[in-house]
């Protein structure tokens, strides 16, 4: 038998002793987080971290409001730091293989594959793009937004530095680096938190392929124009 069958084997079965010992509700903390968490933003993006209350967010995951407490300690503000933070993590955890691979592609196609990966998710979890901006762009808690201005300031540095490097040898077009990166995330996020004014302006029938097919060949038009010329 192959190793890795084996890893396998050993893996489920270790799965299934745990599952026996801890028992259902201990196996599906992880899944009653997660249903936390998406709750969390949907309540944020409707009502704003003032306005949501957990009551709301416990209806919303069908679960006892009490019980939040069992994950969240300290309340909302707690439980609104972690759904922040999930987000920002998630959104680096899948940005991560296109990163890793960037030294075999030229640095336009990384940056649209990127791109790409923050669209992707936005569609995925368009709860998500809301609670980033109704506390990313009109904050009721700063304390709250630290968490997205922290993760966001690390994204940001190092992003400049490597579209930097890439113009300073030709491969990018001259364009004016923050500005294109606030461009970027900010209209991924509102094109997804905004599902009503899509229709209205976009109008019903609006094909969302056809949207990320023309955002992504936007972005790669921006950043190579200059350097096609």
């Amino acid at each position: 038998m192959a190793f890795g069958s084996q890893a396998s084997t050993g893996f489920c079965g270790l799965d299934g002793r745990l599952a026996a010992m801890l028992g259902p509700d201990a196996m599906g903390a992880s899944d009653t987080r997660e249903r936390l968490l998406r709750a969390a933003a949907t309540e944020i993006a409707r009502h704003g971290f003032k306005g949501a209350s957990l009551r709301g967010v416990a209806a919303r995951a069908d679960i006892r409001a009490a019980s939040i407490f069992h994950y969240f300690p300290d309340g909302k503000e707690e439980l609104a730091r972690a759904m922040l933070e999930h987000i920002m993590e998630t959104i680096g955890t899948r940005m991560t293989p296109t990163i890793d691979a960037g030294s075999s592609f030229p640095p336009a196609d990384l940056i649209v594959q990127c791109a790409a990966q923050l669209w992707d998710f936005m569609a995925e979890y368009p709860d998500y793009a809301g609670a980033l901006m109704r506390e990313a762009f009109a904050p009721d808690e700063e304390t709250i937004v630290d968490v997205v201005r922290e993760n966001g300031q690390r994204i940001v540095k190092l992003a400049t530095a490597y579209i930097a490097v890439a113009q300073a040898t030709g491969q990018l077009a001259d364009f004016d680096i923050e500005r294109f990166l606030f461009r970027l995330a900010s209209f991924t996020i509102t094109f997804h938190a905004s599902p009503t004014m899509r229709r209205y302006i976009l109008g019903p029938s609006y094909s969302a392929r056809d949207e990320r097919e023309a955002f992504l060949r936007s972005i790669r038009e921006e950043i190579t124009d200059n350097a096609q010329k």
